[in-house]
């Protein structure tokens, strides 16, 4: 999607969430918020222990809309969306996202347990406090889910996703220095237990394929090169953890398990894990992380 595809999309969820605009059979607004800490021992994906940069930050993010009702199976929601990323140590690396998001749900039937089908696109802007990694971001996917008891639901789904990165500096003049051009391709599937009333147990697994950026010092550019060789798309100078920032093709496999304990009716405390493995032909890139969050859903 080019930056005039994105204004299109963006005035269309401007014209969606006027009162008014739409004739649904009904509509209700959509409110999120949330807040909280992140730790990741792990922050620049990094494939050799002596280069790994751990870090603490502090997480908020929004979400505002409409839901409008189409048919007795379909409802069309209109968001936009606000995330924002504060490190600890690493200010360079600080972020704010904003994008509009359109998704489809249609169920299959009548009554909680028949099969549903979501279907979401999103577009957006990231701005970084280091300038060349300021992206426009762009996501699309499709979405199985079915609830299987009072206590169990599931879903299974694909997405696409795609970054827009600028250009760092040189390193290596025959490569490219668009490290922060990435494309992937993600399956995953995600599972929810009821514990009890007001505790809820998630699991979850994602497969992804296609590029990633590391960091790497100075002193170990030459065994990215001896081990990944043309794998190696493009390298460039990096300002936020010193040394440089490559980007390569590979696949990552995650692992995630959620707490997430009601307080009230809007208010829910949300405790997280999360084991990222990354794989390109020769190197191996691992991270843990770990999150604790106050939500808020109207």
């Amino acid at each position: 999607m080019t930056r005039g595809g994105l204004a299109v999309f963006a005035l269309a969820l401007a014209v969606g969430l006027w009162p008014g605009s739409a004739r649904a059979e009904w509509v209700d607004w959509i409110a999120e918020a949330g807040t909280g800490f992140e730790y990741d021992d792990n922050l620049n994906l990094s494939s050799f222990r002596d280069d790994e940069e751990s870090d603490y930050a502090w997480l908020a993010r929004g979400r505002g809309g409409r839901v409008y009702q189409i048919t007795d199976d379909t409802r069309l929601s209109l968001a936009a969306e606000f995330q924002s990323r504060v490190q600890f140590d690493f200010d360079e690396f600080d972020r704010v996202r904003l994008q509009g998001r359109a998704a489809i749900l249609h169920k299959f039937g009548v009554g909680p347990n028949v099969p549903q089908l979501r279907i979401v696109g999103a577009a957006g802007r990231m701005w970084v406090d280091d300038d060349d990694r300021s992206s426009w971001v762009y996501d699309a996917g499709i979405e199985a889910l079915k609830r299987f008891h009072p206590r169990i639901d599931a879903a299974i789904f694909g997405r696409y996703t795609n970054r827009d990165g600028g250009n760092g500096s040189i390193v290596v003049p025959s490569i490219d220095t668009d490290v922060w051009d990435q494309e992937n391709f993600e399956v995953g599937i995600r599972g929810n237990f009821l514990v009890w009333d007001s505790l809820v147990l998630s699991a979850g697994y994602t497969y992804r394929d296609g590029e990633f950026a590391s960091n790497c010092t100075t002193s170990n550019v030459s065994k990215v090169f001896a081990r990944e060789g043309s794998n190696v798309k493009a390298i460039a100078r990096d300002r936020v953890f010193g040394g440089c920032v490559y980007r390569l093709e590979g696949h990552i496999h995650q692992a995630s398990v959620n707490l997430n304990y009601g307080i009230g009716d809007h208010v829910s405390v949300d405790l997280g894990y999360k084991f990222r493995q990354g794989k390109a032909d020769v190197l191996i890139y691992r991270s843990n992380v770990v999150s604790l969050a106050v939500l808020f859903r109207y």
